[in-house]
């Protein structure tokens, strides 16, 4: 992917033979730990207040009655619940921080912009077994946004939201089942995120200007001409000098 040296998004990329790459900060990495630490205490959380309103008589035949997996727990204790809880809680955050951690790794991105006849573009890489390439051309882009969440901003981070034509086109056709679909699958076919720079807003700054660009660029000689082409145009005025003609004979014959 040729690029300008004068084009180089900052802070520092890697150079490699397939262009400019960057990748996920750090902070991107920690944030995915932060999330589900949270949500294991919450769950933990959530345990140990089933078990404090257990104390009471009446939400404890409520508690019976209302699941399988409920009274389980009440026959289990919460001194065995909480320990077990705990065991699993501590393999699957482990689990999931060795993923998370490759997978983040894994993930490079690179944005070419105009050099010569070489037509800008973004470039995305991610995946551990299955392992996914995406060219989006600037030209298919119809939207750019970018989000920062709670997490994001605490650690200084932001995403850029790339739509293209076919994510709208897709979204127009499924209605609210295609957007609930796309959401569930992170974003849809017809859409790229750039996750977990801290130099978001320069990327969006540099992802419009390579936008604008396009404006810049003459249309085919073809197009041009058929666009300043006039209905009154020579080939017209002749027709109509031919349909008078025809009106000032026939009002002569009709008179002689």
């Amino acid at each position: 992917m040729a690029q300008d040296e004068g084009r180089v998004i900052k802070p520092p990329m890697e150079q490699v033979t397939s262009g400019r790459v960057f990748h996920p900060d750090n902070a991107f990495l920690y944030k995915k730990w932060l999330r589900v630490f949270i949500i294991l205490i919450l769950i933990w959380v959530a345990i140990f207040v089933f078990f404090a309103l257990l104390s009471n008589p009446e939400f404890l035949l409520i508690a019976h009655d209302l699941s399988f997996w409920t009274e389980f727990l009440i026959v289990l204790g919460w001194d065995t619940v909480n320990q077990y809880y705990w065991l699993g809680a501590i393999s699957v955050f482990v689990l999931w921080m060795i993923y998370t951690y490759i997978y983040v790794k894994r993930i490079d991105y690179s944005l070419a912009g105009w050099e010569g006849e070489v037509s800008p573009e973004i470039f995305v890489r991610k995946g551990i077994i299955q392992i996914t390439q995406k060219h989006v051309p600037f030209r298919v882009i119809t939207y750019v946004k970018t989000r920062r969440g709670v997490f994001d901003r605490l650690f200084g981070i932001g995403t850029i939201q790339i739509e293209t034509a076919a994510k709208s086109s897709t979204s127009r056709a499924g209605g609210v089942i295609a957007l609930i679909f796309q959401r569930l699958t992170r974003g849809g076919a017809g859409a790229e995120n750039i996750e977990g720079v801290k130099f978001h807003e320069e990327l969006r700054d540099f992802i419009l200007r390579e936008l604008r660009g396009f404006s810049r660029v003459p249309l085919p000689r073809e197009v041009t001409r058929g666009r300043k082409m006039s209905v009154l145009n020579q080939n017209t005025l002749h027709a109509f000098m031919e349909i008078r003609d025809e009106l000032r004979e026939s009002r002569k014959s009709g008179g002689g």
